[in-house]
């Protein structure tokens, strides 16, 4: 930068220019004496006051100056032109401010160097915004590298354009093989395809989509369970998707093993209250077979006097108790097995109500404990057969050990269809003493019980709970019922 002009006209243009220019700028001598200066230099530099500065040098006005700018300043007078873009500028007060400046030589009439101008812009604003900027930038990508959940952006066709390493690590691709040259699609097993139309329908709806769970086929070929999260955004004009994927690998094993100690928890449960019945069991199996061995003794007679009419009643006695037998042992077969082994079907609440009961009549009848059974309904329900007769088992159980104190003794078992609502109610009540207050609340938690140490483990009610709820029911203790009484509810079958 030149200028030609004598200094007195200088120092007038300067007056007029420098003191309106926008930014803060300064005009100086060869002295680094102010010439002039724009109504903002001072402020600028950090000095609020108004007083005036024309005639004193730079060094007299801003005396803790860097060497670094002086040598900024002989350069400039020795004609050099210098520019920074942000450098820093230490306040009294110890506040570091950044500006951006140009140190420009001016010239005499004659060419000569007659002193410098400097123009300063504080840009600390924007510093500290780029800054911020910056770190967001940074933390994103961090976040983005680092970040356990499987992170992708594609295209609306499927195609791949970022992943990050975690979904890479869930597909097996490498960043190469995968951004720019796979499709959502590629790696989606068909079998997903109505599903993956009701979620793109979502997403062009609400602009999200998820939760939803499928499985993303490996590159070995592999497929492995996923939960995706989305949503749309618009990038230069175009919509894309962020997706977050989440390995379902460890969660589906734990929940194995989840299902896994349930199943064993229920078998467990069976196999104690098949121990606490197996006296009235036996006594159920001895009646039959007692009866056998006397149409046996009326056989044998028949057979030596040649009564052939004696012997054929006979034998259908024999055959009669046999049948009899075998339906305990069949019961008991069916109870004593793993409910997993046993697919869902529709289950005929009559039938349930019948095996559970064949199960529990001999004890009742032990105890002289009065049996009513009511059922009212015709519906089905869909789950596990043996599951469900465990549930009323367990309640029958406890309905027994609740009555057989109390005088008279009895159990009453109802079934019907609930009023307005696609649900049948299975209860079970007795004529035992009613819980305590403080037990109601707490009577399905595991391991609690009202029985004596050794009399029960605490858990019937508790599993009886859970294998309700995983059919879609619930049971609850009837807390506004004259006596105790369990009622269990079940969404019926609509076929």
């Amino acid at each position: 930068m030149s200028v030609a002009l004598p200094v007195e006209t200088l120092r007038r243009l300067f007056g007029d220019f420098v003191r309106h220019v926008p930014m803060a700028a300064a005009a100086f001598d060869r002295e680094m004496r102010y010439l002039a200066h724009s109504d903002g230099w001072l402020a600028a530099h950090g000095d609020t006051t108004t007083r005036d500065i024309l005639g004193l040098t730079h060094y007299e006005v801003f005396p803790e100056i860097r060497d670094e700018w002086r040598e900024l300043h002989r350069r400039g007078l020795a004609g050099e032109i210098q520019r920074r873009d942000h450098d820093y500028f230490e306040r009294a007060d110890g506040r570091r401010e950044w500006l951006r400046w140009l140190v420009a030589p001016w010239r005499d009439a004659d060419g000569a160097v007659g002193g410098i101008l400097i123009y300063t812009e504080n840009v600390t604003e924007q510093m500290d915004t780029r800054r911020r900027l910056d770190q967001r930038e940074s933390t994103i990508r961090d976040f983005f590298a680092q970040s356990p959940l499987g992170l992708n952006l594609c295209r609306m066709d499927g195609l791949w354009l970022e992943s990050n390493p975690a979904f890479l690590r869930i597909i097996g691709y490498t960043h190469e093989e995968a951004d720019g040259g796979l499709t959502y699609w590629q790696l989606t097993p068909r079998k997903y395809d109505a599903a993956e139309a009701a979620q793109l329908e979502q997403l062009r709806t609400t602009r999200r989509y998820g939760p939803y769970e499928k499985e993303f086929i490996r590159k070995d070929g592999t497929t492995i369970p996923v939960r995706l999260n989305g949503f749309l955004i618009e990038r230069e004009s175009e919509t894309l998707i962020w997706s977050l994927i989440e390995d379902m690998t460890e969660q589906r094993a734990l929940e194995r093993e989840v299902e896994e100690e349930r199943l064993k928890a229920i078998q467990a449960s069976k196999l104690a209250m098949l121990g606490e019945m197996a006296a009235g069991i036996a006594h159920e199996i001895n009646n039959p077979l007692s009866i056998i061995e006397l149409f046996a003794y009326t056989l044998q007679g028949a057979l030596d006097g040649g009564d052939a009419a004696t012997a054929r009643e006979a034998i259908a006695g024999i055959r009669a108790a046999a049948s009899r037998a075998g339906k305990i042992v069949q019961g008991l077969s069916r109870f004593s097995r793993e409910s997993q082994r046993e697919p869902r079907a529709d289950v005929e609440i009559d039938a349930i109500v019948t095996e559970a009961i064949g199960l529990c009549r001999a004890r009742l009848a032990g105890d002289a404990i009065a049996l009513t059974v009511d059922v009212s309904t015709r519906a089905r329900v869909e789950g596990h057969a043996i599951e469900l007769t465990q549930v009323l088992v367990n309640l029958l159980n406890n309905a027994r050990d609740a009555a057989r104190g109390a005088e008279p003794g009895w159990i009453r078992i109802t079934a019907h269809d609930v009023a307005d609502a696609p649900l049948v109610e299975i209860a079970v009540e007795d004529s035992g003493p009613p819980l305590p207050a403080d037990a109601r609340d707490r009577i399905f938690r595991p391991f609690f019980t009202t029985k004596k140490v050794g009399e029960g483990t605490g858990l019937g009610l508790s599993i009886s709970r859970s294998i309700v709820e995983r059919h879609g029911g619930t049971l609850d203790l009837d807390a506004a019922a004259p006596c105790t009484r369990f009622a269990l509810r079940l969404p019926v079958v609509r076929r």
